[in-house]
């Protein structure tokens, strides 16, 4: 995990804006906060079952911002033009970012854990909890901003809004794939044709219809909250 950050300010530092450059920055410390905070919990308890979830989640996490990251890199350094390769290429990799962006806010459901804690360590596992789901969400708020961006650029300004919208709604559908029926991004490749069957049941299921439009409505408010901070205030 330490690896991965480290790679992806590198990666990106060089070539971004200082606010940018914050941004990684912010995050980068964020997660070094989650991994203090597990491995404390694991050293002490000799429990490492939060430990090895946590720092799951937080690679998955940050995998779809790398992605847009290595987008938004490739396109500003010219070497993605306009040509229709160089838009497949684009469009493929906004699809890759959208078939692990719920992991990113996945991890506000890890506080249904919080159940099964040791009630003299709840005050504990609430903080880590808390710092990690903050952690994997300005992620993924991060994320979506690049994709929009990108999709802004492909599509246009409402026809970007409008699919922005549509993905939100998506990944509360996806979180409650993820926590309820348990499957993962990558089960797309590994089991599709199951995934297929199990999807469609989902969609006809009251609790997956509840759990996809309350997320994604949230995540939808949260990242409009996020895109007026980012692109309209720290413009000034």
């Amino acid at each position: 995990m330490l690896y991965l950050t480290k790679f992806l300010v590198e990666r990106t530092l060089p070539t971004v804006t200082p606010s940018k450059g914050k941004g990684l920055t912010a995050l980068t410390l964020l997660t070094g906060v989650c991994f203090t905070l597990a491995t404390t919990r694991g050293s002490t308890t000799g429990n490492w079952w939060f430990f090895m979830f946590l720092m799951w989640n937080l690679f998955l996490a940050w995998f779809p911002l790398g992605v847009m990251l290595v987008l938004r890199d490739l396109r500003e350094s010219g070497l993605l033009g306009r040509g229709r390769r160089n838009l497949a290429v684009s469009w493929l990799m906004v699809g890759l970012w959208l078939l692990f962006m719920p992991n990113a806010p996945y991890i506000i459901t890890d506080l249904f854990h919080l159940r099964m804690t040791d009630s003299n360590l709840v005050w504990f596992d609430t903080l880590m909890i808390f710092v990690s789901a903050l952690t994997g969400l300005l992620a993924g708020l991060y994320s979506t901003l690049l994709a929009h961006r990108t999709l802004r650029s492909l599509t246009g300004p409402i026809q970007s809004w409008t699919l922005i919208v549509a993905c939100q709604g998506l990944a509360g559908f996806g979180i409650y794939l993820g926590r309820y029926i348990r499957w993962n991004s990558w089960s797309i490749l590994t089991q599709p044709m199951i995934l297929t069957r199990s999807l469609w049941t989902s969609l006809h299921n009251p609790l997956a219809q509840k759990v996809a439009l309350t997320y994604g409505f949230g995540l939808a408010t949260l990242y409009v909250a996020f895109y007026i901070y980012v692109e309209k205030e720290l413009a000034h």
